[in-house]
């Protein structure tokens, strides 16, 4: 019976722990996106907030992208918000502070391809439903960032670039440590939020349709068979832009 004691005691803990760890990595990202539902009104659908932003970090948010899927859709858009990394500051652009909300819609957060595209939608299809969303990106005021789990330092001589940060917890001095404190939301020995066939070097931003778009820079991981996965919008008729999505490992056998 003791031993059978110790045993349970000892699962329990295994248990809570792994629990621990489990929350932990559900509140990695350093925004909450809640999606409410999308207007009843024909006419002002796309003037209603179709996402309601937190900043749940510890830092300034510079800029960042949120990609964004009606209710029956199969193609994304994006919407964003601040200051575009790499380019001149544009008046009246403020930072997203800590703890602070910001709702987004179509009309004040998306390019004119998207609104013009949107807009032809029926909207009684989306009323009363909800949008999902997907965070492609977040830039802080202190050139780091935040790209699908992973924190990112800018590179110093392409403002538009970020490099990954490996492990945080041995590069960084304490001088340093300000630096990634956005990491109290996550593990300081940093790993994407998901499993990849490719290992991620940085991110750089492109010009796609107005927006500055996060690219994947990655490198091939040893038994990865999938390229990296190429994505297009149409900027205009005969116009596109494209970057790079991290992808997904996946079983070869399917």
């Amino acid at each position: 019976m003791k031993h059978a004691r110790s045993f349970l005691r000892c699962l329990l803990l295994i248990t809570l722990s792994a629990l621990a760890a489990s929350a932990q990595s559900l509140v990695r990202e350093p925004i909450k996106v809640t999606t409410p539902p999308i207007a009843r009104a024909a006419a002002s659908w796309t003037s209603q907030p179709l996402l309601q932003v937190e900043n749940i970090s510890t830092k300034p948010i510079k800029y960042f992208m949120i990609e964004v899927t009606l209710p029956g859709a199969s193609a994304p858009f994006m919407l964003a918000y601040g200051q575009q990394p790499g380019k001149a500051a544009t008046a009246g652009t403020e930072l997203l502070k800590p703890n602070a909300k910001l709702a987004l819609t179509v009309d004040h957060h998306a390019c004119e391809a998207i609104k013009t595209r949107l807009l032809e939608i029926d909207s009684r299809s989306l009323a009363g439903n909800h949008a999902t969303a997907r965070i492609n990106g977040v830039v802080f005021n202190d050139q780091t960032a935040w790209f699908d789990g992973l924190p990112h330092v800018m590179d110093p001589n392409n403002p538009r670039r970020f490099n990954v940060v490996k492990n945080t917890a041995m590069s960084a001095t304490p001088t340093d440590a300000p630096v990634f404190s956005f990491l109290k939301v996550g593990n300081s020995n940093a790993r994407p939020n998901y499993d990849m066939c490719w290992d991620r070097l940085g991110t750089e931003y492109i010009d796609c349709c107005g927006f500055a778009q996060p690219s994947a820079i990655l490198v091939q991981v040893w038994g990865g068979i999938y390229e990296p996965f190429p994505m297009f919008s149409e900027c205009a008729p005969g116009v596109f832009c494209e970057w790079t999505k991290a992808l997904l490992c996946r079983d070869p056998t399917f």
